[in-house]
């Protein structure tokens, strides 16, 4: 098979969809010719081979801040990417084209038409509402929604991460589509025998390790998580669990919003925002933590959970989008009203103070990721689907 995934990011710019993209271009690039076309960043070399799988980074400028894209980086990338992909897909007689979301979803559709080559296209956000809340303008959602709806009905296939995806598909009329989660690396994302000592070295020197992994976005909820955090500090002063930290590993939009926040409140010895981290060294803060939190105001899936349930931490999300799919409240995980940092609070004090119901959520977490979410199978999936319909089209 010869697949090409136009994206305009990829690792290690880390979201979502660059982790999805990485993860399916390795393990089906193992056997099968994946050619990803995405934007230059920093520091990175413009071609990379992987066994079958390459990687072609082309755009007029480099990202240098993995957390934001200018419009002018988009844009200039985006045609940067059409051109390159224009000429791959004759040269090398690509078979199919996986879109990754909107922006890949457009360059895929006019690449389709313009190469009669089919297209999928992976969607893994859908309220645009919240993503894009400064942009919750009339003109502009109907301007989107009317193109998704030409993305969507001209695919093949429309993949979505989650039910709660699948349905936002339905409303367009898609010809078909299938529901195949995100993942998790079960290599990489392990439970720490030693965390105590692990913290201690990353610095974080505490008897509870709260940890969130997010851009710093209004979607996710982080603001409500530093309310959630005031309210703990006032609320434990003089107890055991008044020893707690809160670490935060991303960037973005909010960063300097939720700085002012911990400033408020007097909690710079309590919560720490780290900023762009690794990927390759996420797991081991995630690891290091006792309990996961990321009080999400939508979600299309929500891969940092699964992670984090690998890893052995206690995790706690909201009832929204994609997590209701693996997140089970008092099996696997515990609830949280989002947009309520009372309740997020409360949740958090509740594992505290409930040892039999955190070990009970972390060993239930740990089965739910290795058994049903491992990249491996996740991927194997997806090349079922690339199979199915480059014979179809035969």
């Amino acid at each position: 098979m010869k697949i090409l995934m136009p994206s305009l990011h990829y690792p290690p710019v880390i979201g979502g969809f660059e982790i999805f993209t990485q993860s399916v271009a390795e393990e089906i690039g193992k056997t099968d010719d994946i050619f990803v076309v995405t934007g230059r960043v920093a520091n990175t070399p413009r071609k990379e081979d992987k066994n079958r799988l390459r990687i072609i980074r082309t755009s007029p400028q480099e990202l240098k801040d993995l957390s934001y894209s200018s419009s002018k980086y988009i844009l200039g990338t985006m045609i940067w990417i059409f051109f390159r992909s224009m000429r791959i897909i004759r040269k090398e007689k690509i078979e199919l084209i996986h879109a990754q979301g909107f922006l890949s979803g457009i360059l895929s559709y006019i690449l389709s038409k313009l190469n009669r080559v089919p297209y999928i296209v992976t969607i893994q956000s859908a309220d645009f509402s919240v993503y894009h809340h400064k942009l919750d303008i009339k003109p502009i959602v109907r301007f989107y929604e009317k193109m998704e709806r030409a993305i969507f009905v001209n695919a093949k296939y429309c993949h979505a991460i989650s039910k709660h995806l699948e349905n936002h598909l339905l409303k367009y009329g898609p010809k078909n589509t299938i529901v195949i989660p995100n993942g998790v690396d079960t290599k990489k994302f392990v439970p720490d025998p030693d965390k105590f000592s692990t913290r201690k070295k990353l610095g974080f020197d505490t008897e509870n390790l709260i940890v969130c992994v997010s851009r710093l976005e209004h979607k996710n909820g982080t603001h409500d998580l530093i309310e959630a955090a005031h309210i703990l500090d006032e609320e434990l002063k003089g107890s055991k669990q008044h020893g707690f930290k809160i670490i935060v590993l991303g960037s973005g939009s909010q960063k300097d919003k939720l700085r002012e926040m911990i400033e408020k409140y007097g909690l710079k010895e309590k919560i720490f925002l780290l900023g762009s981290i690794l990927y390759s060294e996420v797991p081991k803060y995630v690891a290091a933590g006792d309990i996961f939190i990321r009080p999400s105001l939508a979600e299309g899936f929500g891969n940092v959970f699964v992670e984090a349930m690998a890893a052995g931490v206690a995790v706690i999300g909201t009832p929204v989008g994609g997590i209701p799919d693996f997140l089970k409240d008092n099996v696997n995980g515990l609830f949280c009203e989002p947009g309520n940092p009372k309740d997020i609070a409360e949740k958090i004090k509740k594992l505290m103070n409930d040892e039999e119901l955190a070990q009970k959520v972390i060993t239930n977490g740990i089965k739910t990721a290795r058994e049903e979410y491992d990249w491996v199978d996740i991927a194997k999936r997806v090349r079922d689907l690339y199979l199915k319909l480059i014979t179809n089209s035969k």
